[in-house]
């Protein structure tokens, strides 16, 4: 089992102060001995996330480490152009020495991002489908007109793609492909159906992705953690997830366990992994370790909490057969 990390490019800072400072944390990160650092696309600026171009962000990563894999989790491909995604994943690619892993996703039914693209939302799936069988036929050195191929060429990439289906019928359609299983947000027993589905039709790719909130001062416990996070994470209690997951009125330890965040001391964060049901079939275990209000410090103190204190107390995990 390999160990990563995850930022949905959070904080207040200026993004000339904020955008370089990721890059310092995927430094950090592979100076700890993680083995991935990934990315989440959020366009315009929203309260989610503030980073519309991934791949520009890990091309800097790139230049500045030599061994962490380069993720994207995800992007969101129904908006992508597929000759420009290839072009920029395969630049990316021979920049980092064949190191990205491309992670790709439908994104929301009702995300205005559609809109802004001229995209319409409700043809996602269909889009996220047409554009995949483009973006594979480019990246495997196919055509795109009058005998033009995407350069430079990326014959191996083709093999680091991964996707997030939402129902186990479809994880099982992912798994006929060789591509990899993203796994995220949503209650363990539901993702751990999907890698279930995936393991069961033949796919041997699975990436957990949780949140990782160890306390960063002494005593911190789970009620500290949780009063800490709640102010990130209360916009969830009346959103999408809420209606699927939660009942009426749910407090901080409802809404932090529907969005797979383990937090508390160090003891209790390597307890909760431990119980956590997708541990015994993740190949990776990938940690997000920013809410909205963490700093890039904050972070990496967070980074080296997990690695001091967490990951080392992990390492014996045993994959188990679905």
């Amino acid at each position: 089992m390999s160990f990563g990390f995850q930022t949905h490019v959070h904080g207040h800072a200026p993004a000339r102060e904020l955008l370089p400072g990721l890059v310092d944390l995927f430094v950090a990160a592979e100076e700890l001995g993680f083995s991935s650092g990934w990315l989440a696309q959020h366009h315009l600026g929203n309260d989610v996330g503030r980073l519309p171009s991934p791949l520009v962000l890990l091309a800097a990563a790139a230049e500045a480490t030599r061994s962490i894999r380069l993720g994207t989790s995800v992007v969101v491909l129904p908006l992508e152009h597929p000759v420009r995604l290839a072009e920029d994943a395969a630049v990316l690619d021979a920049l980092g020495g064949g190191r990205l892993e491309l992670g790709l996703g439908v994104g929301g039914p009702s995300a205005p991002e559609f809109a802004a693209f001229g995209r319409d939302a409700a043809r996602r799936h269909e889009l996220y489908a047409e554009h995949l069988d483009r973006l594979l036929h480019l990246l495997g050195g196919g055509e795109v007109a009058g005998g033009l191929r995407v350069g430079p060429a990326a014959p191996d990439l083709a093999a680091r793609l991964w996707e997030s289906p939402s129902t186990p019928e479809r994880a099982a359609a992912l798994a006929t492909t060789g591509r990899g299983l993203l796994v995220g947000i949503g209650p363990g027993p539901v993702q751990r159906a999907l890698a279930d589905a995936y393991l069961a039709a033949g796919g041997t790719r699975v990436a957990a992705f949780r949140g990782g909130f160890p306390a960063l001062e002494p005593g911190g416990e789970r009620e500290s953690q949780a009063a800490l996070l709640w102010p990130d994470v209360r916009g969830f209690a009346d959103g999408p997830l809420s209606r699927r997951y939660l009942g009426d009125n749910p407090g901080p330890h409802d809404v932090l366990a529907a969005l797979n965040v383990h937090y508390g001391s160090a003891e209790q964060v390597t307890e909760s992994v431990r119980a956590d049901p997708l541990l015994p079939v993740a190949e990776h275990f990938v940690f997000a370790v920013q809410s909205a209000s963490t700093s890039i410090d904050a972070a990496v103190r967070t980074l080296e909490r997990l690695a001091a204190d967490v990951v080392p107390h992990l390492r014996g995990a045993v994959h188990a057969a679905p």
